[in-house]
């Protein structure tokens, strides 16, 4: 039978399938292997494991011991294995049948035992009785031959004295046991009470019935437009839920028809693999690459493929049998929070938990695991916009955490991936190559991938010709002259600073142009300007407690030193605050409140409002102040861990 069982656990290991699919396989072929030799062994000594009945039976036969009655056993001892045997406390059974130790007082067990009705089954009823609270070594003590069955035992034994001793151990673990029994015999013969909390107030329910009375008739047919209110939506920080909006089936279809040639064949092949998957031919996991320039479309194939195969990926079984919808079937993400937002996704960092440094060795999800495959195990085809972004490491690491996830040894988990986005557009930040790049030395996992190359310019006629532009410098080389008509519409566009509108986005190549410009700016506004300095501190060892630092300077890569804020200037948030919100880096607004801390004066900024730019983003984070009229973002302090130490 061993030699049988590796040989099945080899083979499966080969199959490469999840640890479900594995175990049910190695059942399987146990199962099948019994059945043809007979069922197995007919003839086999009896090997036993004694449980609590029998080391009880066994228990010391010191004074407090022997007067012990099961029930207190159970609650009042603990049985040791291993090295807990050797402990001071330990306290040997006769008969080596172990040891046990007792339990702290006021810390006793709760102890669980099977319940007989008096009536139908009297005899196994006075036995449990006996068996919990009287004391015993063995069961022929809890009968005589002038009591031969338990009943008489429990009613005549001892001169009575064996009912009042059972009784009144009975009574310090079933006190209310009547009246359970009473509770559950009425349930089963009238069912539960209907409205039964009404008996607990019974004028507000005489309330509710007035109010329903009065009420004007709902007609579920007729749909009232509602306004959104904030104050009355769910506000939290995590949320299982990674679903994008729901669109009208009208829309829908429209987006569909749309689709040209190109798009149509990414989006056909999707849905037939996705029904595939519905009806059981487990087809083999898709990985496409889906690029092309500006206006071509990439962006609205995410979101009809999204669409299309929630709904279609919904129908498994595994969907239909959990009352919890919100689990996704595709993961909607992208490298920043600005693409992620655009999709109606999530970044990839606080979907999978990545860490900030993805440097070998993996970090596995630890105690998170749970948490993260609770939302995601059912997570089918997984779509990253943004790809060119997306280094190597962090590719690596979407892998093994899939992997982990699912408890599948093939790509990813076993997801199918669609990479959305353009090589010719942002690379990786840092010195990361991107996954289009060869190396032979680390892990390549874009080989996989098949790619579609979307030519044909789907935006309307007034940014065809800018789009045209943008798709032929894409592919431009440094040294090819620009065409005069392309020269003369760029140029169309180049002014010097000092002709710029101040309220327009200015890009400069090093952050002290950056500060330089923007200090310059909110002075030329001459508005009251408060500064806002970083509040540095560290733990301090001997006390535990945070200690304020001064003259600490973070780099360019922690939040800044100081802040100057004033209403009317415009600002750009520069940390991910919430991503399904639309509070990411790169989100524009313009300041139009400043509230301090009660009592600390003007200087001291609890909160920001501002106006910004989207006024779909920032629903969680409006009317943060009570009472307030307003419909601004308000912002808090953000805190984060300094890059050095």
């Amino acid at each position: 039978m061993t030699e049988f069982l590796n040989s099945v656990i080899r083979d499966v290991k080969k199959s490469k399938v999840n640890e479900r699919d594995e175990m049910k396989q190695i059942m399987q072929a146990y199962a099948k292997h019994r059945e043809t030799e007979g069922h197995g062994p007919r003839r086999r000594g009896r090997v036993w494991m004694s449980g609590l009945p029998d080391k009880y039976e066994n228990r010391p036969a010191t004074g407090d011991f022997n007067d012990m009655c099961l029930a207190d056993f159970a609650s009042g001892c603990r049985v040791l294995y291993g090295r807990q045997t050797e402990g001071a406390n330990a306290i040997p059974l006769q008969n080596d049948k172990g040891f046990v130790q007792k339990r702290t007082q006021g810390k006793s067990a709760i102890i669980r035992f099977i319940r007989f009705s008096e009536k139908k089954q009297p005899e196994k009823f006075y036995r449990r009785l006996l068996k919990l609270y009287f004391p015993h070594r063995t069961d022929d003590e809890l009968k005589s031959e002038y009591y031969p069955t338990y009943e008489d035992f429990y009613n005549r034994g001892r001169g009575g004295s064996v009912k009042q001793y059972v009784d009144f151990n009975r009574k310090r673990y079933e006190g209310q046991g009547k009246e359970i029994e009473k509770a559950l015999k009425q349930l089963e013969k009238q069912g539960p009470v209907l409205n039964a909390w009404n008996t607990f107030a019974p004028e507000v329910e005489v309330d509710r019935l007035e109010c329903v009375a009065q009420r004007q008739a709902i007609h579920p047919d007729e749909h009232e437009e509602q306004d959104q209110i904030p104050d009355y939506e769910v506000h939290a920080l995590y949320s299982g839920a990674i679903d994008a909006p729901k669109l009208s089936p009208d829309f829908v279809r429209s987006m569909y028809r749309s689709l040209n040639e190109t798009q149509a064949s990414v989006f056909y092949t999707v849905r037939e693999w996705c029904l595939k998957r519905v009806w059981g031919h487990n087809p083999e996991p898709l990985f496409y690459f889906i690029s092309g320039g500006a206006g071509c479309g990439k962006s609205h194939v995410i979101k009809c493929v999204y669409q299309e195969a929630t709904k279609i990926l919904r129908q498994l079984p595994r969907f239909r049998d959990e009352a919890d919808m919100s689990q996704p079937a595709v993961l909607l993400t992208a490298f920043t929070g600005t693409a992620a937002f655009n999709i109606s996704g999530k970044t990839l960092h606080s979907v999978l938990k990545l860490p900030r440094n993805l440097r070998p060795p993996y970090q596995g999800l630890g105690n998170a695991l749970d948490e993260v495959r609770a939302v995601l195990s059912n997570a089918e085809i997984l779509i990253i916009d943004e790809i060119s972004m997306v280094s190597k490491e962090l590719f690596a690491y979407v892998h093994w955490r899939f992997q982990q996830i699912k408890g599948n040894r093939k790509p990813f988990g076993g997801m199918s991936v669609l990479a959305v986005g353009d090589f010719y557009q942002l690379p990786p930040v840092g010195k990361a190559k991107q996954l289009c790049v060869c190396e032979g030395d680390v892990l390549d996992l874009w080989k996989d991938f098949q790619m579609v190359n979307l030519t044909e310019i789907m935006r309307q006629k007034d940014d065809r010709a800018f789009a045209q532009l943008l798709n032929r410098i894409r592919t431009k080389k440094k040294t090819d002259p620009l065409s005069v008509d392309d020269a003369a519409l760029l140029t169309q566009a180049v002014a010097e600073i000092k002709d710029c509108p101040p309220d327009v986005l200015h890009i400069f190549a090093t952050n002290k142009e950056v500060d330089a410009h923007n200090a310059a700016t909110v002075t030329a506004l001459r508005l009251q300007v408060i500064n806002i300095p970083a509040e540095d501190y560290r733990k301090d060892p001997r006390t535990g407690g945070m200690v304020i630092l001064t003259d600490l300077k973070g780099n360019s890569r922690d939040l800044p030193d100081n802040i100057q804020a004033a209403q009317g200037a415009r600002v750009m948030v520069t940390r991910n605050l919430d991503t399904e919100d639309g509070i990411v880096n790169g989100t524009f607004g313009t300041i139009a409140n400043i509230v301090p801390i009660a009592g600390c004066g003007p200087t001291t900024v609890k909160l920001i409002g501002l106006q910004l730019d989207n006024p779909t983003a920032g629903q969680k984070f409006r009317r943060k102040i009570a009472g307030a009229t307003d419909d601004l973002v308000y912002i808090e302090r953000f805190e984060e861990k300094m890059s050095k130490r």
